[in-house]
């Protein structure tokens, strides 16, 4: 079964795929360009990449030597960075609960990160079997999707969860997807009290889910890893078994971050 949903490809504006462009080439080695060097290679008039790279100067992205008047890449890359090298970390520390799950269950164990409202998947363990959920590494699950949703909206301050519960229409992805808001607010209840969420047909059609949060130092819930099944093969009650294992895993990854052990159980 495959369950990947594709993100559709979006408008690509100039200007900014002539920064990006420009970003690469610096990123080729140390030395740095000048700026009529960097015009030659790229293709662009000496006006475009010097506005190009005074923007790019001015938000720290790139920086010019002041003697040889090149530019490279710039520190404030480093802020950029930073989430990007935390979420790998975080996929490093996960990665091997994620195949003790796998193995464990032979289901598909992903772990999620919030981005915005959406949700971004990290790292995942595939069982080697025909039938199961694929999850590509990279993809965004939308806001309110699945038992991942749930748990990440149960982390937030109840009137801030609500607020955004009662925003707008809820989506209905599949058949039994929670749209009435009052409903969707019990089921987050319930998943502050039990530590844990689940979902049969509420994202995808057959497909069912456990997920449990992964905690950090500061015990906020920063992602969540998931069990995730064709229905056909993982029925209710074997994924109701799995909870005690999936919950002890996102623990596990919790108290690797530095999670308080009260936080991470």
């Amino acid at each position: 079964m495959n369950a990947v949903h594709d993100i559709e490809p979006r408008h690509v504006v100039p200007a900014v795929a002539r920064a990006i462009s420009i970003l690469e080439e610096l990123g080729r080695d140390d030395e740095g360009r000048p700026l009529s060097e960097l015009a030659r290679r790229l293709g662009l008039s000496k006006s475009t990449a010097w506005g190009l790279l005074g923007t790019l100067e001015q938000h720290g992205l790139v920086e010019r030597d002041p003697g040889s008047r090149a530019y490279r890449l710039g520190v404030g890359l480093l802020a950029l960075g930073s989430p990007v090298l935390r979420r790998l970390d975080l996929g490093t520390a996960a990665r091997p609960e994620l195949e003790r799950l796998r193995d464990l269950t032979g289901e598909t164990a992903i772990l999620h990160v919030p981005q915005g409202e959406e949700y971004v998947i990290v790292e995942r363990a595939e069982p080697d079997t025909q039938l199961k959920v694929v999850a590509r590494a990279g993809l965004r699950l939308p806001a309110f999707a699945g038992s991942v949703a749930k748990i990440l909206l149960a982390a937030r301050p109840a009137a801030e969860a609500e607020a955004l519960v009662r925003r707008g229409p809820l989506p209905a992805f599949a058949e039994r997807s929670v749209t009435d808001p009052d409903r969707y607010l019990d089921e987050l209840a319930r998943v502050r009290r039990q530590g844990y969420a689940l979902e049969q047909d509420e994202y995808l059609r057959g497909v069912r889910a456990a997920s449990a949060p992964v905690r950090d130092g500061s015990a906020r819930a920063i992602a969540t890893i998931s069990v995730v099944g064709a229905a056909s093969r993982l029925s209710e009650r074997r994924l109701r078994a799995v909870v005690p294992e999936l919950v002890a895993s996102a623990a596990a990854v919790s108290r690797s971050l530095g999670a308080p052990a009260e936080a991470a159980a």
